[in-house]
């Protein structure tokens, strides 16, 4: 059992740590309070402390002092510490003196019983190999590590000949028979970005990997449990003996509900058949394919032999008249609804896959590309970011994914067309744009890439819209600013001109009389004379 300590020098913070605590479910024996580091060293001085929560900030002497104190005294535990500040010098300090792990205030009690979990883990193990001989320590510690590294080179297709598997069980001391058969269950968790975000990557990973041994192989040590990363998705590979296909699945049930409590991610589960292990390697990149393949099982729990890979000779998916008409409407709600019907039929005729998934996202892009060119708007320039790119990559991975896709495709679509189809709109923003940027180097291509429009587009349909073309426009404005500057005594006029966006000061004089009928040095002595006369007659 563990014993644990809690040292904070806040009574409240103390007790909710304390509460938060299944001593039963984590094997804590015993908790210990102290609200200082002289309190703290008392009971560590007098108790047998496994496992030490400490707050780093505390009056005269701080956490990291407590933890560097033990480390001197040579007393064996590990430190869990809270901080209400994210300082670089405070975690140097702590992974210096080999703390466990480091949360800031205010603490997330999930967190911090997953992070506990971990150094309860880690500390058990320790414990463990102690009790044991030199040898012992090792083969306790290793002899796992072996096992997962075989298997690894098994599914990977490193192991394939009957007699180099035998020779690699020999000669590693393993306790597999090359006689027997092995199912495996091939776990895929997608949607792992808020969980790793929330928690850590290592963190949940190690739960993870946890739940998957305890739970489908009953070994609290994993010794068969594999993991993969491929394209942003997580997977483990459970090897498990040759045992009845029901009660494999009712364990995978069993770690999905379990892992669901902690976690929101997805979990998809693929039971295999029964191979010899030089059979695992094929059927490891056969299953692989089925979850690329097959995303109609996504987030669901299944048999290897439910699922069969068919050559799909379908070329066209959605009804494209139908599907460009309810975008001419603007009708995203129908769209929808029409899409989702069409999954169902997809699905019950078995026929919801990676290709299908492929060819409506071709012909949905086809449409919604052709509506935004009527409209001159470019489709590249306005989904760019990363969040399109993002959205636009998880497309197929599944039904789900596809419909958020179509979903933000539309939305966005939808909302700049009815934002640019406003003549008032479009113009205020397109002359707001020129107001604040007159003085730098802008034409139609530049204001068309603010906009997200064709160049050619955008001059045709400002013109028709105000009367002006946008280039006598942007000259138009630039002369009005250049007449304000040219009031002022203390500006020069082939400053002016760069300062209005001209770099060349005989264009801007030129283009000056054009608009105005005067040079601007002429404007200028003009507004100083008038300036004069009416100075004069004040007086």
């Amino acid at each position: 059992m563990i014993n644990l300590l809690i040292v904070d020098d806040d009574m409240a913070t103390v007790e909710v740590i304390r509460a938060s605590i299944d001593g039963k479910k984590l094997g804590v024996e015993e908790v210990w309070s102290a609200y200082n580091v002289a309190g703290a060293r008392k009971i560590l001085l007098e108790n047998t402390i496994d496992i030490i929560i400490s707050d780093i900030e505390m009056p005269q002497e701080s956490g990291i002092d407590l933890l560097k104190w033990a480390r001197s005294e040579n007393i064996d535990c590990e430190f869990l510490f809270l901080t209400c500040h994210e300082s670089f010098s405070y975690a140097t300090e702590a992974i210096k003196y080999e703390a466990a792990a480091y949360i800031t205030k205010p603490f997330d009690i999930d967190i911090m019983e997953l992070n506990l979990q971990k150094i309860i883990k880690k500390r058990k193990q320790k414990q463990s190999l102690e009790k044991t001989c030199i040898y012992g320590k090792w083969m306790e510690k290793n002899l796992r590590f072996v096992k997962q590294e075989f298997w690894k080179e098994v599914l990977e297709g490193e192991l394939l000949d009957e007699a180099r598997i035998e020779k690699e069980i020999t000669g590693r001391h393993l306790e597999i028979s090359n006689a027997k058969k092995y199912c495996f269950v091939y776990s895929r968790l997608s949607d792992t970005e808020g969980d790793m975000e929330r928690y850590g990557k290592s963190v949940v990973e190690f739960i993870l990997e946890n739940f998957h041994s305890e739970i489908l192989c009953e070994k609290v040590e994993n010794e068969s449990v594999v993991k993969f990363h491929s394209d942003d998705v997580l997977s483990f590979i459970t090897i498990c003996e040759e045992i009845e296909p029901d009660k494999l699945r009712e364990k995978c049930e069993q770690l999905v509900n379990t892992c669901r409590g902690y976690f929101k991610m997805t979990f998809t589960c693929c039971i295999s058949k029964a191979y010899n292990i030089a059979e695992l390697a094929e059927a490891n990149r056969n299953l692989k394919k089925i979850f690329q393949y097959y995303v109609s099982f996504h987030g669901q729990i299944f048999f290897e032999n439910e699922v069969e890979i068919q050559v799909n000779k379908d070329t066209q998916i959605i009804d494209l008249a139908k599907f460009n008409a309810l975008v001419e409407k603007k009708d995203k709600s129908e769209i929808l609804r029409y899409l989702k019907q069409l999954f169902h039929e997809l699905t019950a005729y078995n026929k919801l896959n990676l290709y299908t998934l492929y060819l409506m996202k071709q012909e949905i892009m086809q449409v919604v590309y052709a509506d935004m060119m009527r409209q001159g708007i470019q489709a590249t320039k306005l989904f760019y970011d990363e969040l399109s790119k993002k959205i636009a990559d998880h497309a197929l991975d599944s039904a789900i994914d596809m419909i958020r896709w179509v979903n933000y495709l539309l939305e966005k679509t939808f909302q700049y067309e009815e934002e640019i189809t406003k003549p008032a709109t479009l113009v205020n923003k397109i002359n707001h744009y020129i107001q604040e940027h007159y003085a730098e180097d802008i034409g139609r291509n530049e204001i068309a890439a603010k906009f997200y429009l064709a160049p050619e587009y955008l001059a045709k349909s400002y013109k028709k819209k105000t009367g002006i073309s946008l280039k006598d426009y942007i000259i138009m404005y630039r002369i009005e600013k250049a007449k304000e500057l040219l009031k002022q005594d203390d500006k020069n006029v082939s400053d002016i001109a760069e300062l209005v966006g001209f770099a060349n000061f005989s264009y801007f004089s030129t283009i000056f009389k054009k608009f105005t009928g005067i040079t601007p040095m002429e404007y200028k002595k003009s507004r100083k004379a008038e300036t004069d006369t009416c100075g004069g007659s004040q007086v």
